[in-house]
């Protein structure tokens, strides 16, 4: 019986609740990088859509690291190397004029509406926008940006890349 009280006593003890789960997978880290110190003649760091998640892909360019060289690249797609490696753009293959908006708040003016994008197509936009903007040596208020299209002006959003 002591045996027993003693056996029971331990279980109670060494048991802590807490059950073993297994390793979650949340994506690839968002990726800010200063690529060259002038903003120039570096690499583009442009945010597709991989296996249904919004991630970074970093492209090599001898053009100014702009936001509207960015985002341009961006509207413009995945090269076939990036597609064949399954990135892909949920963001409409028009494209036209894109302009940040001087002073205040960071406001990017794009020329196509934004009301149908998705929250993705919209995320894709966001942190190529603020890549860009790192890369310049921008800083951005709160770390989130504005976006204007054609028919609305959506609210400061940040990168949600996951």
């Amino acid at each position: 019986m002591k045996k027993l009280l003693v056996l029971a006593a331990v279980l109670l003890v060494s048991a802590c609740g807490v059950k073993p789960t297994p390793v979650v997978a949340a994506g690839p880290a968002p990726t800010l990088r200063n690529p060259a110190a002038d903003g120039r003649g570096g690499d583009l760091i442009l945010y597709f859509v991989l296996d249904g998640r919004v991630a970074p892909v970093t492209r090599s360019t001898g053009a100014t690291a702009s936001v509207t060289t960015a985002l341009t690249a961006l509207l413009d797609g995945p090269t076939s190397a990036e597609s064949s490696d399954g990135y892909v753009t949920v963001l409409p293959p028009e494209s036209g004029p894109i302009a940040l908006a001087p002073g205040g708040p960071t406001v990017i003016n794009l020329s196509f509406p934004l009301k149908q994008l998705t929250p993705i197509a919209t995320n894709q936009l966001v942190c190529t926008a603020l890549a860009a903007l790192a890369a310049e040596g921008s800083y951005v208020d709160g770390g989130a940006i504005t976006l204007s299209g054609s028919d609305v002006q959506l609210p400061s959003q940040t990168c949600q890349a996951f």
